[in-house]
Formats: C-alpha cells, structure tokens, sequence
C-alpha cells in the first residue's frame, strides 16, 4: 500500500526530527563531559624529555618550537605556568650544571603525579597555585589595570606588586628567582568560568621586565583564544614576538623601554 504525499512528508519529518534530537543528545554528552586526565604511563614517558602531542595539549609542531627554545637556553632557569606530562618533558630538556625547573599548577592531582615522577630530581620543583580569577573577567581586569598605576612596569620584585594581576601568593623561590625562559600554558582558561590566565601573563611579563642579565624568552600557549591575545600584546609587546607556530607564540623581553609600561607601542584597542 502506497502512501500519500502527505502521509510520506510527515515520516519524513519525523525521521528528520528523530535524527536531529539524537544528535543533540550526543553533543550536549560531548560538552559535558570532561576530558580523560594522563594516566600514569603518560606522566612516566614525560621523564623522557619526548613530549608528544596532545588534542588539548600543543601540537607536534608547537611543542617542538617550545623545546627548542628551551633548549637553546639550557642549562636555565625554566619557570613553567601549567603540568601536564608533554610539559614536564621540558625538565629533562632543560639539564646540566646550573639547571632550574619550576611548575605551576592549580591541580593537586597533577602535582602529586609530577612529583612522583620527578623525584630524586633536585633541579625541578612542582608548586601549587589559586588562580581567583575567572577567563570571564579578564576585560574588566585589564580596564582597572590599565587605570591603576601599581599594575605599570615594576620596579621592585614582583612579589611586593599591589597590582590585583600580579600572582604574589605564589611561593618566594618562584617570585625572587631569575628566569631565563617563562612558558604560559595554564590554568585552563577554556570558558567564562575557568581560572584564566590573565595572571599567568601578567606575573610572567613582570618577572621578565624586572630580570637582571639578558633577554627573557616567554612562551605563550593557546594565542588563538581571546583573553591570551589581549594579555600577550598588552604585556609582552608585539615588538617583542619572534616567533610563531600554530597557537604557541615565543616573545623575547629585554630590558629597556618606557620606565612606567611594558610596551612602547600603543595599547591593544578592545571593543
């Protein structure tokens, strides 16, 4: 038995409309659901030095620049704000006389893994972090650090910064200490309400410009994200860029400059 125009539209419309709610039920899964964190083969393979890519992570191009500006500055000062097994590969890049790693992460889970791994290694240390502020608020924090003069270029250590960017609870060997290379791939910053990296970037262009002896190399992960961008350009100066590769941008901060901003060319214009 045949059916009728009208009878063959509406189970068309039905199939279609059983497709479509279908659908919708595997990507609301999809968005709610948290990604796998590293088992513990992933953060034993990172004492390797060979990070490999992640799909959250940097990619094989990303993090082969991010070593390789790690190590052409070997044996340094490392100061890496984030953890994750293809990051902590960057502690046996970074060896050799004089070598010092540090880690920043906002994750007690990740820092116990990283410190199982890296035990018996004296030159590297995991440190915990409380990032308050939320990726949802980084242009109403730039806007009040744009108009308070704490938050221009330090003159003094970082930690007696009154700026509200400025990560001054984090430990005295992390704030005091020289760094040759800052890499910024954390917190994650992946919404509105995730801890952003508005004080990452800050804290890094801060420890850079107050940095005695040389040029500080600082990388930034993700450049494809908004907040990353306004901070970048505001703090780290697009004079300063270069290099590039995918979302991984590497700035080289040098002394000099203008005695109360970090950038000589003019702020990024937010609308």
């Amino acid at each position: 038995m045949m059916m009728s125009p009208k009878q063959l539209l509406t189970t068309i419309l039905i199939v279609f409309s059983t497709l479509s709610f279908i659908k919708l039920l595997l990507l609301t899964h999809s968005a709610s659901s948290s990604p796998a964190r590293p088992g513990r083969s992933a953060w034993d393979a990172a004492g390797s030095g060979n990070g490999t890519a992640a799909t959250d992570g940097l990619n094989a191009k990303e993090f082969a620049l991010l070593r390789s500006v790690v190590a052409a500055r070997a044996p340094c000062g490392l100061l890496v704000f984030g953890l994750s097994p293809q990051l902590l590969a960057l502690a046996a890049v970074n060896s050799g006389q004089g070598a010092a790693t540090a880690f920043v992460t906002d994750s007690a889970e990740d820092a116990d893994s990283a410190r199982r791994v890296l035990a018996g290694r004296g030159s590297a240390a995991v440190h915990r972090a409380s990032y308050p502020d939320p990726a949802g608020e980084a242009w109403a924090l730039l806007r009040r650090a744009r108009a308070s003069p704490v938050c221009g270029r330090p003159t003094g250590t970082v930690r007696k910064s009154g700026c509200r960017l400025a990560l001054t609870s984090l430990p005295r060997e992390v704030l005091d200490a020289r760094w040759d290379v800052v890499v910024v791939d954390g917190p994650s910053g992946a919404g509105p309400g995730e801890p952003g990296r508005m004080g990452a970037i800050y804290t890094a262009a801060a420890l850079a410009r107050a940095a005695a002896g040389g040029a500080v190399d600082v990388a930034v992960h993700d450049m494809n994200r908004t907040v990353e961008r306004w901070y970048a350009r505001e703090y780290l100066c697009e004079d300063n860029l270069v290099a590039a590769k995918g979302r991984l941008w590497h700035f080289r901060v040098a002394a000099g400059g203008p005695p109360d901003a970090f950038c000589s060319s003019a702020r990024v214009q937010i609308l």
